[in-house]
């Protein structure tokens, strides 16, 4: 038996032994970036420099990278393209979370959108962050996060999930917190979390939890479930709506094009396929070379799995 299909068995019976329990995607996992299809770039890119404060590292005729330009790690990428906007309601990104390194940033961060008379969409707060979103000028959501100390949440059973709630934020005490102004993200920014707006939440939680092993770590709400890899509060959200006949996003409607994914190695990489398979999840696409895998939720939401 050659080297190839001894490590494809080893994997398989790896890959057998947690999947006949319960496999999890590598508890390094992160997001790396969200890609969004876009109309006007030039107005997007205003938005996500000036307002959300990333630094444009790179920009041609059709798209624009931005992120943090002090390690150069890309955030948020924009393609504009000739398509046109969802003629009714569509699966997709809810909102993107925007992960700052602090409270103080935070506040000073919706002290810069008032300054910049944006609108505000909510506040809120929880057991392990504080959180306010507004919206892009395309409709595409975004939070600005903290993680409250990850002694208060990280701990086994130092959350119980199923009493768990979101409350409206303060706005005046979050703004007593600052640190000059927010002119910039800082070192340490990133990309904390996804929010999806599904139409199933039983066949979307079965995709993200037996095929791609995110764990489930609130299930209280029977509209809403959030999901993780390792010891995190959660990578993804996925929720219904008041709709409930949501589209499957086209290729050609402004959104959400993708969420970037990060796994630690390769060995990462092959569980991941393998279960995929064992599970029935066998349409997605894997590129040896590149060493990346895309794959389709089933509300049509795009997803890239990548190396660190």
């Amino acid at each position: 038996m050659d080297y190839d299909n001894r490590t494809k068995k080893g994997l398989e019976s790896m890959a057998s032994k947690i999947t006949g329990a319960s496999f999890s995607i590598a508890e390094e996992t992160r997001i790396r970036f969200v890609a969004l299809k876009v109309k006007d770039l030039q107005a997007m890119v205003d938005f996500y420099s000036q307002i959300a404060g990333l630094d444009l590292l790179k920009r041609s005729e059709q798209l624009a990278y931005l992120g943090t330009r002090q390690n150069q790690e890309v955030l948020v990428t924009l393609h504009k393209i000739s398509g046109h906007k969802a003629k009714k309601p569509t699966a997709g990104l809810e909102h993107m979370a925007i992960l700052l390194p602090d409270r103080d940033t935070l506040g000073s961060a919706l002290q810069h959108m008032l300054d910049n008379g944006i609108v505000i969409n909510g506040l809120y707060e929880n057991a392990y962050s504080q959180t306010f979103i507004i919206h892009d000028p395309e409709g595409n959501g975004v939070e600005f996060a903290y993680d409250k100390s990850a002694s208060q949440w990280r701990t086994p059973n130092a959350i119980d999930w199923k009493k768990e709630k979101t409350v409206k934020a303060d706005q005046e005490a979050i703004l007593k917190h600052q640190n000059g102004k927010y002119n910039s993200a800082p070192a340490g920014v990133s990309i904390g979390h996804v929010q999806f707006r599904v139409n199933d939440l039983a066949d979307t939680a079965r995709f993200y939890e037996k095929g791609l092993g995110f764990a489930v770590n609130d299930d209280a709400d029977p509209k809403q479930l959030f999901l993780a890899a390792g010891d995190y509060h959660h990578h993804i959200g996925i929720n219904l709506t008041d709709d409930d006949t949501l589209a499957k996003p086209a290729w050609d409607t402004y959104g959400l094009d993708y969420v970037n994914f990060v796994l630690p190695n390769e060995a990462a990489m092959d569980l991941l396929r393998t279960n995929l398979d064992a599970q029935g999840f066998k349409d997605y696409e894997y590129n040896g070379q590149f060493h990346y895998l895309q794959v389709t939720d089933p509300n049509g939401i795009n997803l890239w799995f990548a190396l660190a």
